[in-house]
Parts: structure tokens; C-alpha cells; sequence
């Protein structure tokens, strides 16, 4: 008898797997290409406690932001990398200013520079633990950091937005009880209601953590 592991008997479900994330993938490449480049792939970093540079899915966007940008809000990508969330961002038509935040600085360049005919986006080579522009009202970020850099990243926010209060948008939250342990931060982690089969476990939790202005 063949061994129940054997991967044969595993390829008819890999194969139907691959063949229902298809049109996702599809997606993902026309928006891309409608902001001037396929984003697919990861960029191992060189930096202790980032993350390597890789992409949220477009499908898992339309869920976290539904209702909660308004006209005047100041939207920062912490962790931009090639600059998928900004693409999303700007297919809403939205007129607010956009900051991208990225730590590579190769990557940060190219992507400065496909999304340069947009007035309203600036992409900048900064460590957020240590930069974050004075306007920000909403950051998003896709578990950017390991457990001391994200307390580190805390610590920076509660001091340069206590008397404004933020909000951040934390999607794959590893680390979120960094905040849940802080009465600075108020914060509530929800299930994502999406359908792309490719995003699994806690790629569909999104931690809203807010800092209540002093």
C-alpha cells in the first residue's frame, strides 16, 4: 500500500487549491499593472526584527478600510514596500494625502519613483520606530516588526501622538498584545470576511488599536 503522506495523494488537492486562487492572482496582476508594475514576490531584509518586504493582497483591503477614511485623514503605510496598499489607496479614488514608509532603502526608491504622478503620495526611506509624519491620522501595517521593535514602534506613537490620538489598522496582528497590555491603547481584533482562499489563520485578523488623544 502506498504511505498515506505519499505526495501523489496530495496533488489533486494542491492542484484544485492553485486552480481556485487563480482569478485572484489575476487580479492582483491588473492592479498591479494599472500602477505600472507586477508587485509579486518578497525581499529578504537586511535589518534585525523587520519583516521581509512582501505584499498584502489586494482582496483582504476593501474589508479593513470600508468606512473608515474620511476626506481629511492622513493615510500611512508603515512597511509600504513595493507599494500595493497605495495602489489600492488610489483605485478608491481617494484625494488624501498618502505617506509610504519603507525601510529598504532600494525599495523604497522604486516605488517613490513609479508612484511619483501622484501628488498627493510621498514614499520615504525612514524607520518608523523612529519617523512617522506629524499629520498621520491612520496607520496601516502588515506585522511589520518582531516583538521588541513593535514595543519600540508603541512607545515612538504613544509619545509623538498624545495629544492628537491615532488610529492604527494592524492586519496579521502577531504581536498585537504589545497594545492589549498597554491602557494607553484601546484595542479590539476581528475575523476579516474575506473570500480569497489564499489568506488563512491570523492573515484574516485585523487589529484596530487606537490611541486616545491626551
Amino acid at each position: 500500500m502506498r504511505p498515506s503522506n505519499h505526495p501523489l495523494l496530495h496533488a489533486p488537492g494542491q492542484v484544485t487549491a492553485k486552480l481556485r486562487a487563480l482569478p485572484w492572482v489575476a487580479r492582483n496582476m491588473v492592479m498591479d499593472l494599472r500602477y505600472g508594475a507586477i508587485l509579486s514576490g518578497t525581499i529578504k531584509t537586511r535589518h534585525r526584527g523587520a519583516s521581509n518586504v512582501a505584499n498584502s493582497q489586494y482582496s483582504v483591503l476593501p474589508p479593513i478600510f470600508e468606512g473608515r477614511i474620511g476626506p481629511d485623514d492622513v493615510l500611512v503605510d508603515v512597511g509600504c514596500g513595493k507599494g500595493r496598499v497605495i495602489n489600492w489607496w488610489l483605485s478608491q479614488g481617494l484625494r488624501n494625502r498618502i505617506v509610504g514608509i519603507e525601510l529598504e532603502p532600494e525599495v523604497a526608491s522604486a516605488t517613490a519613483k513609479r508612484l511619483s504622478r501622484f501628488p498627493n503620495v510621498t514614499v520615504v526611506n525612514e524607520d518608523a520606530t523612529e519617523w512617522l509624519p506629524d499629520d498621520a491620522t491612520i496607520v496601516y501595517m502588515y506585522s511589520p516588526f518582531s516583538r521588541d521593535v513593535m514595543a519600540r514602534f508603541k512607545e515612538h506613537v504613544a509619545r509623538r501622538f498624545a495629544g492628537k490620538g491615532l488610529t492604527m489598522l494592524y492586519l496579521n496582528p502577531a504581536f498585537v498584545d504589545v497594545f492589549e497590555d498597554d491602557p494607553r491603547f484601546a484595542t479590539e481584533v476581528n475575523e476579516l470576511p474575506i473570500l480569497d482562499p489564499r489568506i488563512e489563520g491570523r492573515q484574516r485578523r485585523l487589529a484596530v488599536v487606537r490611541l486616545a488623544p491626551a
